[in-house]
């Protein structure tokens, strides 16, 4: 079309060149003047905007013990995971961050008397290695770690507030603040303080989570947290006008359509690889966020095997083989997916790993040079969230542990119960009533 064009316009300019020199014969010729022609300035070419250029991934560098410690903390992320999927007692899209937990844990560690920190360790299956050797692993896990892609985020964020009045160990708090980067600082403990946690976890997750405590729990006289937020693309989104409703299967045996991805469907010429791990017991697959230094996996077990079954067989080292398996040509269909939960089962689900740790009775007396309440009591939990969608990933945790003078009590109608309605005065009953019974 360009070369029409240019035809039919250098056609044009010669017939009206052709008929401008006609006219010129028959008037009276005059002087030719040169025609002076201001030279063009040569044009200056904008520079093309260009796609940001990575420096691409960056692998974590830990060698030697480090490289132990990581290991073991691999194994104890399964080992929670596990213990954690076991405890479930009703319906739940159970979801953890190891990480969260595990900085939590080697931060808090810091504080215990040298018994306890043992425990603590062990429990992490780390007891080999001193206090000191895991604050060096966990510095140089989270500045690698958060340093590892330039295309995703990745963000860590540690802090501890403590009840004014009380003096910090100053060992406890170089601890924290140079192995760990954590903002130490004191608090009346009351709504401001619980206010200023919660927005400080807003803050580090980006709104994903707004409160890990609500208003009516008090921590008495610390709490430590940590705080992971992950955003990345996908290597190659998902089409969206691919995504279409499909059954999804359910544990109790029914099923429901929910917006299923596609990546190669057989409409398109597959085209990519993924890491894809198969033995008689699971399928495995692993998706790669740009850059790849972060991957999405999914263990699947097969149609005769139950995640129960599954669990046990799953190591540190299946990760490993999957991250490193050969690329397959495959055609994947995924949920589309949108999790928030709420681990407020944690300390049980620690104390199981070891049943010598007490967690909610550890003796946090080394963080504090004031003496600590006999009756001071130890809580945590985890608050998560992990959304995909065709674009990539997008995640948060948060994890508290805390010192109380009491554990909050906590009540929940979800079997049959007796109700009713009294005056307060003459403690009458105005009704009295049971719930419990299906009637529809």
């Amino acid at each position: 079309m360009k070369l029409k064009i240019h035809l039919i316009f250098t056609m044009s300019l010669c017939l009206a060149t052709l008929g401008f020199t006609s006219c010129e014969n028959d008037e009276p010729q005059l002087p030719v003047q040169e025609e002076i022609v201001p030279e063009e300035e040569p044009k200056v070419e904008e520079p093309k905007s260009e796609e940001p250029q990575s420096r691409g991934a960056i692998p974590i560098s830990l060698e030697g013990k480090q490289s132990a410690i990581n290991d073991k903390l691999n194994d104890f992320a399964w080992r929670l995971f596990s213990e954690a999927y076991a405890q479930k007692t009703e319906p739940a899209n159970i979801l953890l961050s190891p990480l969260s937990l595990e900085i939590a844990l080697a931060m808090f560690q810091n504080g215990l008397v040298p018994e306890d920190q043992l425990k603590m360790l062990k429990t992490m299956g780390l007891e080999d290695y001193t206090a000191d050797e895991v604050n060096a692993y966990f510095k140089t896990m989270v500045e690698g770690i958060v340093e590892a892609d330039d295309l995703a985020t990745l963000e860590i964020a540690n802090a501890l507030w403590y009840k004014d009045g009380y003096k910090i160990n100053a060992n406890f708090q170089q601890a924290l603040e140079t192995n760990f980067d954590a903002k130490v600082q004191d608090a009346p403990f009351d709504n401001t303080t619980i206010d200023a946690i919660n927005q400080w976890c807003a803050e580090k997750t980006h709104d994903l989570i707004t409160e890990i405590l609500p208003p009516a729990y008090y921590p008495d006289v610390f709490a430590l947290l940590n705080a992971v937020y992950f955003k990345a693309g996908w290597e190659t989104p998902f089409k969206k006008e691919y995504t279409e409703e499909r059954p999804f299967y359910f544990a109790d045996g029914t099923k429901k359509n929910i917006p299923m991805m596609l990546k190669n469907p057989g409409k398109e010429k597959i085209s990519e690889n993924f890491n894809y791990l198969e033995n008689d017991t699971f399928q495995a697959l692993a998706l790669p966020f740009i850059n790849k230094a972060f991957l999405w996996f999914a263990i699947l077990p097969k149609e005769d095997k139950s995640v129960t079954e599954t669990l046990p067989l799953i190591k540190a080292e299946t990760l490993d083989a999957l991250a490193n398996s050969k690329d397959r040509l495959a055609e994947i269909i995924i949920p589309k997916y949108d999790i928030n939960y709420t681990v407020s089962n944690l300390v049980s689900i620690i104390d199981a790993l070891n049943p010598n740790l007490h967690f909610r009775h550890l003796n946090f007396q080394s963080a504090f040079e004031t003496l600590l309440p006999p009756d001071l009591v130890i809580d945590a939990l985890q608050k998560t969230c992990f959304k995909i969608d065709e674009e990539g990933a997008e995640a948060a945790a948060v994890t508290y542990i805390g010192g109380l003078l009491s554990v909050p009590p906590s009540i929940t109608l979800n079997r049959p119960f007796i109700y009713g309605l009294m005056e307060t005065s003459s403690k009458c009953p105005l009704f009295i009533g049971y719930y419990g019974d299906k009637t529809e």
